[in-house]
């Protein structure tokens, strides 16, 4: 696994995948810092208890292929959690 730049380039791959997950969009987890690019920035500020998990498109996002990254739900446990 690589880690992953902050980058503009990235938060626009970011918000293609993010956008339309059924996680982020159903927490609104725009509303809480960082907003996105979460496999970079960390996890929401939102608490996890107050997180409801609908889904993942991390998987299927081209900045997971690029940085060879791992499992999933960034927003929540970040690229050390859940595999």
């Amino acid at each position: 696994m690589k880690s992953v730049p902050d980058t503009e380039e990235n938060v626009e791959i970011c918000r293609h995948f993010c956008g339309p997950c059924p996680t982020f969009q159903s927490n609104e987890l725009r509303k809480e810092e960082p907003k996105l690019l979460f496999c970079s920035r960390g996890v929401s500020k939102k608490p996890n208890e107050d997180i409801d998990d609908m889904g993942c498109n991390c998987p299927q996002c081209e900045v997971f292929e690029k940085y060879e990254l791992e499992g999933g739900w960034f927003c929540i446990h970040g690229t050390e959690g859940r595999q």
